[in-house]
């Protein structure tokens, strides 16, 4: 195994346009970004990107991942970030995320001006990893997580959930780890990016006695499409769970394990992105407010102020032409 691994900080480069590095094909990181980002290219073609810091400019990254096997941990700070054909998402402190495609995907991630963000991103090769991925995961998840892409007996998953304690552990380590170096933080780096993949899949799969059945599975992805469709709607869990035939229970449960979180967590977070969309087009934050489902004003304000970090009328102060 070749250990003569590489390591660099981009606020190190001559230039913050790093477009020579496989990772991050044609990305120019913003000056004050470049002091936060870190890359770790690893034997074996694992790759971590850390962010540990942050700027007073934000960042909106869009580009095009390769066929992989990701896994994120954000430890602090939010992430904005759209696949194109899938699901919007914002990703706040605590959560992890993990995305395994055997084709080529594009989109866009933002990140906040003025926010501290630490993020532990680590990258292995489909080649390897992802028939690993596929075996344990995807029976369960596949369907769940990326309407609107065609990929007939591909994989395509995509799924956020609360870190685990271990996964918040491993991740801090990966983040610090200036005490090794050259072979010895190849080495460490290699392992804990291997023992946080494991954690993640494990943390990912539900005990074999809970698993939900194949059936209730297409119910449950049913339900996210519709609230995803009509997230102003009213939504309670008893309309919800008689629209697609599964009872409240068997709803509640499989939204957990499928999506990684509760239906109404996951409705609020599809109207909030909404939300922010339609401000940023200009839109006012009453209208805003009620077309995406909200009743309350001041409800609306303090779900999207936890949701974005900024109130409605900051978003929209911050979008160019507002």
């Amino acid at each position: 195994m070749d250990l003569d691994a590489g390591a660099f900080s981009v606020a190190e480069q001559e230039s913050a346009d790093i477009r020579t590095h496989p990772l991050l094909p044609a990305m120019t990181i913003p000056p004050g970004w470049s002091r936060a980002l870190r890359v770790h290219d690893l034997p074996d073609d694992i790759t971590i990107t850390t962010w540990n810091g942050g700027a007073d400019t934000e960042w909106t990254i869009r580009g095009e991942a390769r066929p992989m096997v990701c896994v994120g941990v954000l430890l602090e700070g939010s992430l904005a970030m759209t696949l194109d054909g899938g699901p919007a998402l914002t990703l706040g402190p605590g959560t992890t995320l993990l995305h395994a495609v055997d084709h080529s995907a594009s989109g866009q991630d933002v990140l906040r001006a003025e926010a501290t963000l630490r993020l532990v991103d680590v990258r292995f090769p489909a080649a390897t990893f992802l028939p690993l991925v596929a075996a344990s995961a995807v029976a369960v998840l596949r369907d769940a997580i990326l309407p609107g892409i065609d990929s007939p007996g591909g994989v395509d998953v995509l799924r956020h959930a609360p870190a685990s304690p271990a996964a918040r552990r491993t991740a801090t380590e990966m983040l610090c780890c200036d005490d090794f170096e050259g072979v010895a933080r190849a080495l460490f780096l290699r392992a804990k990016a291997l023992e946080l993949l494991a954690i993640v899949l494990r943390d990912t799969m539900p005990h074999p006695g809970h698993m939900v059945s194949a059936r209730d599975r297409k119910r449950v992805v049913m339900a996210r499409r519709l609230l995803e469709r009509d997230y102003e709607t009213s939504w309670t869990i008893e309309r919800l769970s008689r629209e697609v035939g599964l009872s409240e229970k068997k709803l509640r449960a499989g939204f957990r394990q499928i999506i990684g979180t509760s239906v109404q967590d996951h409705l609020r977070s599809v109207r909030l992105a909404a939300a922010m969309a339609m401000l940023e087009r200009g839109q006012s934050v009453t209208e805003t407010a009620y077309a995406v489902g909200f009743s309350s004003l001041s409800h609306f304000s303090k779900a999207f102020k936890d949701h974005a970090g900024l109130s409605p009328r900051d978003w929209a102060r911050r979008c160019p032409g507002s």
